[in-house]
C-alpha cells in the first residue's frame, strides 16, 4: 500500500491506481487461476521453481511481470496473501514519469519476448488465459498509447457534436453502444480504484478517483516515452529514490522514535 498518499495529488492518483491493482484485479485474478503480471514490490516465490525457469531476466526492466507470465506458461498459479507491504510513491511529476517509462518498457518488452510464438503459447495457456495476459501485458502499453486520442474522439463527439434524434431505435444503435463503452471504460478507470480504495480504508481519496482520466493522460505520456526509450535505449533501467516522503505513516513513526529518543537523551543529561 502506498504509505504517502497525502504527499501530492500525484500522489493520491498513485495510491489508487495501487488499490485498485493489489485489492482488486489481482486478487480477482488470483482466484479465477489466471495470469498474474507480478508486482515486484512484495512476492514470495519457491526458489525451485526460479531456478527450474531460469531466474530473472536480467534484460527486461519489469522482470517481476516477466515472471508472471512465464509462470503461466510453465502451468503454475498465484495466490494472493491478505497482507499489506508499505510502499512510497514518488511525490513529484519527474521521478514518477521515469519509474512510469521503466515499467512500461518493461511490458513492451515482455509482449515482444512472449510474442515470439504466439500460437504455441495460447496453446499452452488456454483461451481465456491468453485473452487475459493479452489484455494485461500488450493490451496495457497499447491502450496507453491510444488513450489521448480515444478520448478526444469521445469528447469531440459525445460534448461537441449533436446527436441527432433517430425516429427508429437502429439508426442510433452505432451511437448508443459507442456511448456505452465510453462509459464501461471510464467505470473501468475509476471504480476499482474506489473498491480499492474502500477496501484498504482510503475512503477519503474518493473525490480523487473522478482524476483518473486526466492521470492517465500522464500515464500515456509515460508510454510514448517508453516506446521511444525502447529503440534508443531498451536496458536502461530508470531508478526511482526512496526515502523524500513527507506524509508517510512510516516517517512520521521513525521521526516519532528519533524524537523520543533525542528527548530521553536531554533528560539523562539534565539528570
Amino acid at each position: 500500500m502506498i504509505d504517502n498518499a497525502d504527499d501530492s495529488w500525484l500522489t493520491r492518483a498513485y495510491a489508487l491506481e495501487y488499490a485498485g491493482l493489489f485489492d482488486v484485479l489481482n486478487p480477482a485474478l488470483a482466484r479465477c487461476r489466471l495470469p498474474v503480471p507480478l508486482g515486484g514490490t512484495s512476492m514470495h516465490l519457491r526458489v525451485r521453481v526460479l531456478r527450474a525457469l531460469g531466474g530473472w531476466d536480467a534484460y527486461n526492466v519489469t522482470e517481476d511481470a516477466d515472471l508472471g507470465m512465464r509462470l503461466a506458461l510453465a502451468g503454475y498459479t498465484v495466490g494472493d496473501l491478505p497482507s499489506a507491504t508499505i510502499e512510497e510513491a514518488p511525490s513529484r511529476f519527474g521521478p514518477w514519469l521515469g519509474q512510469r517509462i521503466r515499467w512500461l518498457k518493461g511490458l513492451a518488452q515482455t509482449s515482444l519476448t512472449h510474442g515470439r510464438r504466439p500460437l504455441a503459447n495460447a496453446r499452452r495457456l488456454g483461451g481465456l488465459e491468453t485473452l487475459c495476459a493479452a489484455a494485461l501485458v500488450p493490451g496495457t502499453v497499447v491502450s496507453a498509447l491510444a488513450y489521448p486520442a480515444c478520448l478526444a474522439g469521445a469528447i469531440w463527439s459525445f460534448l461537441i457534436l449533436e446527436i441527432p434524434a433517430a425516429p427508429v431505435f437502429l439508426d442510433n444503435l452505432g451511437t448508443g453502444l459507442a456511448l456505452t463503452l465510453f462509459g464501461t471504460g471510464l467505470g473501468a478507470l475509476v471504480l476499482p480504484a474506489l473498491v480499492g480504495g474502500r477496501r484498504r480504508g482510503s475512503g477519503d481519496l474518493a473525490l480523487c478517483a473522478l482524476g483518473m482520466p486526466v492521470y492517465f493522460l500522464l500515464v500515456s505520456l509515460a508510454a510514448w516515452l517508453a516506446l521511444i526509450e525502447l529503440v534508443r535505449a531498451p536496458e536502461r533501467w530508470n531508478k526511482t529514490r526512496h526515502g523524500l516522503a513527507r506524509t508517510s505513516r512510516s516517517g512520521r513513526l521513525r521521526h516519532h522514535g528519533m524524537a523520543r529518543g533525542m528527548r530521553a537523551a536531554g533528560r539523562r543529561a539534565v539528570s
